[in-house]
């Protein structure tokens, strides 16, 4: 038997060192290929050769690659034992110097961290696990009996029993209106930066002291922000009342930035999550949704992980702030799991005075959702002050409440997960529903960047290198230009210059990897999408299978990562200690893959 990873990120790795924590249960030897032309561990996305500006968004201490209990380190313990090799390296001195397990790594050292958690892999497998690495791209696989052959673009042909997808995020074809938008800035002698990974993508096309439209601010909005001003020369520094400042060297543009929300992501919390950490699950678990029948997501799954939420709000409330709340916790907790979140409104103004202590999922989703402006500078400013508000929230543990909410997502997407896995949820809802609005909400609310991000966004804003636009922003192709409107003021603000600050859009016909884009031309997979404008994702089975456009599991093949339906749940790496999805997913597959190694080697077994 032998298995081939097209891809070797983060998700190739944590399946493979399953694969080799199973090697017990081979009966034969098992020949593993991973294919990436990238390093194999960090792959594309995180390879060491990005600017160190360029950060995690998450602190070394909840980035993990290795199963809780496996003995293997974090990000953080690997820094901190390998210090003194690491600070030899010129590009990382002054970051390993300075680092803490708190610290959020630059995408360079998390690389080097990938790296050793392969090569560990590999250095622990025992001699039956043969593990060969391919630095080329594989352009086409074809089903040779019981085999499947995988032409690489170096000429090398494999034929291996097993195929494991795991691409990562491709590139897409440009779709009709990042074509629109393109041809435009080419006839009129305009700039227009598409969707992209930002480590790919050259800061220096942007123009220098004139305006420029982002649009987006989320975390790639964060990554031009830093490319755009801290790499042109300008500096960070403190006040004497600690205030951070920018210092501008000229060469910075004037970004004029608007998105859907108007605001950025929210700020990672600074304090322990771990002090705030309710029970859970307490409502949301698969047990709540007996029978096999297909549920509706937004009617029959939704309310009862909303409920989950505020019930993880409330519970830290009562629990670490009694001087806030009156009555006993039992009350609204009876509540909350009777009627839900959304009609217990008169029981938490009674028990729960302070409005800032309140759960509301539609003004934590949407901020600005009522908000009107007199103007664009009126946006920019209450914007500005939104995001000062959240930055001293997100910092003060007399809101912990907001961490129990964080923890109780990561649990909401454990049952979530379990749900998509048993095939419970309809594949339009996995691609709308849980692809779409309840991974963007986790992204707004809990996959943000650090802290010190909103800090220097804060200071960009008052030296005058960033304007926000408000929410429900348009961005349209104008006359010899482009320009930026929004529903809630009536400015409208023009510039040469419009960048596109998120990722491609997920697309499987469109995807500009070759493979992905074969095997859907022959129906050999099949994307699904909630609309025409929707991402539209690999389907697979239950157990990771990849689906045929018959809407057959192929017994042999399987698809993992953030272009497959159902996978945003899991993803790259994840926080140690709290039996992530990630950890799981890869054990999954891996135990199916050495299954099914025992049944080719003994067919009497199958």
């Amino acid at each position: 038997m032998s298995i081939a990873f097209v891809g070797g990120g983060p998700r190739a790795t944590g399946i493979l060192e399953r694969i080799v924590g199973r090697a017990d249960e081979l009966t034969e030897p098992i020949d593993v290929h991973v294919v990436d032309p990238h390093p194999p561990g960090a792959g594309r996305i995180w390879r060491r050769n990005q600017d160190p500006l360029l950060w995690m968004n998450s602190v070394a201490a909840d980035v993990a690659m290795l199963p809780d209990g496996s003995g293997g380190p974090t990000l953080a313990e690997w820094v901190t034992a390998n210090r003194d090799t690491l600070v030899t390296d010129p590009a990382l001195r002054e970051e390993v110097l300075r680092f803490t397990p708190s610290s959020f790594a630059s995408r360079s050292l998390q690389s080097l961290y990938l790296a050793h958690v392969f090569e560990s892999a590999v250095k622990a497998r025992p001699d039956r696990v043969r593990v060969h690495v391919h630095r080329a791209c594989v352009v086409d696989i074809e089903d040779r009996g019981v085999h499947q052959r995988l032409i690489l673009d170096d000429g090398t042909v494999l034929e291996v029993t097993d195929v494991v997808l795991a691409q990562g995020q491709p590139d897409t074809l440009p779709p009709a209106d990042v074509q629109a938008f393109a041809a435009h800035a080419e006839t009129h002698g305009l700039r227009y930066i598409g969707p992209g990974y930002t480590a790919d993508l050259d800061p220096a096309l942007v123009p220098e002291a004139e305006p420029v439209l982002i649009s987006g601010l989320g975390l790639a909005f964060v990554d031009w922000m830093v490319l755009l001003a801290e790499s042109r020369g300008g500096t960070f520094s403190r006040s004497g009342d600690g205030t951070l400042v920018y210092t501008a060297s000229g060469r910075e543009s004037l970004v004029y930035a608007g998105s859907r929300r108007g605001v950025p992501y929210h700020a990672k919390i600074s304090y322990s999550i771990a002090d705030a950490a309710p029970p859970l699950p307490r409502f949301f678990v698969p047990e709540a949704f007996p029978g096999t029948e297909t549920l509706d997501f937004r009617t029959a799954v939704w309310p009862l992980a909303v409920a989950e939420l505020a019930w993880a709000h409330y519970h830290e409330l009562f629990r670490s702030h009694p001087d806030r709340v009156r009555g006993p916790f039992i009350e609204l907790e009876a509540a909350l799991g009777r009627d839900g979140a959304r009609a217990v409104g008169e029981l938490v103004e009674r028990m729960v005075p302070d409005p800032e202590d309140h759960f509301d999922i539609d003004t934590l989703d949407r901020p600005l959702r009522h908000a009107r402006f007199d103007s664009a500078a009126d946006a920019a400013e209450q914007v500005h002050r939104y995001i000062e508000a959240d930055l001293a929230r997100r910092r003060d543990p007399r809101f912990s409440a907001d961490a129990a909410v964080f923890s109780a997502l990561l649990s909401v997407y454990r049952t979530v997960g379990e749900l998509v896995r048993t095939e419970r949820l309809r594949p339009d809802d996995v691609a709308s529903q849980v692809e779409g609005q309840l991974h963007s909400f986790f992204s707004f609310l809990a996959s943000g960047p650090p802290p010190e991000r909103l800090e220097q966004l804060l200071a960009l804003g008052r030296a005058g290198v960033i304007r926000y636009l408000g929410p429900e922003v348009r961005f349209e192709a104008d006359g010899d230009g482009f320009r930026a409107t929004s529903h809630v003021h009536h400015d409208v603000v023009r510039a040469r210059t419009l960048i596109e600050a998120r990722l491609p859009r997920a697309s499987i016909s469109r995807s500009a990897d070759a493979l992905l884009r074969s095997l859907h031309e022959r129906g050999e997979v099949r994307e699904v999408s909630a609309s025409p404008t929707s991402p539209a994702k690999l389907a697979v089975d239950g157990s990771s299978r990849v689906i045929d456009a018959s809407g057959t599991a192929h017994p042999h093949r399987y698809a993992v990562g953030m272009w497959v339906a159902g996978h945003a749940w899991s993803g790259a790496f994840a926080r140690p200690g709290i039996d992530a999805g990630f950890f799981r997913h890869n054990d999954a597959i891996a135990a199916d893959l050495v299954a099914g190694h025992r049944a080719v080697s003994h067919p009497a077994r199958r």
